[in-house]
């Protein structure tokens, strides 16, 4: 790769490749292959009941979040007790980032939403803050909706 080649892509700008355990002991690749956006929410603290009821809120437009390609992951800095209990049949993979890998490498302090595209491009950093300011899920909604009807060609897909 020339060195004009190499300052295309801005590596913050990007999902790292990090892989992190599971709460249920299956390590999870935050950049996954196929079409689906990845919707990280890193948490800051294990049982915080903020970041529970932002997590809950999502869970209940999981069929919405599903429709448009999201992929939620709720990423905690330690083991535990899941940020909130999911909803009845519903399950966000809970992973755990004890080094913190993700947010070092995506520059957010938690907590934190961001949303990748399916190649791992970084289209939303949000940082919420102690007062928990999270974009709604409306909102989410509306970006994972842009992200699916992105046009391949253009994002260079059929070449």
């Amino acid at each position: 790769m020339s060195a004009s080649q190499r300052g295309i892509v801005d590596p913050l700008d990007r999902l790292p490749d990090i892989t992190l355990p599971g709460a249920d002991g299956v390590p999870v690749r935050l950049r996954a292959r196929g079409r689906r956006a990845t919707l990280l929410l890193l948490v800051h603290a294990p049982g915080c009941a903020a970041c529970g009821a932002f997590v809950q809120g999502l869970e209940a437009e999981a069929d919405e979040i599903e429709a448009w390609d999201g992929r939620p992951l709720i990423v905690q800095p330690e083991p535990g007790p899941a940020a909130a209990a999911p909803a009845p049949g519903r399950h966000f993979p809970l992973l755990s980032d004890p080094d913190a890998r993700v947010s070092t490498a995506l520059s957010v302090r938690p907590p934190a939403l961001v949303l990748a595209d399916q190649w791992g491009e970084v289209h939303l950093r949000h940082e919420a803050g102690e007062d928990h300011r999270f974009p709604t899920v409306a909102e989410i909604v509306e970006w994972l909706r842009f992200l699916a009807i992105q046009c391949p060609e253009c994002q260079g897909e059929a070449f």
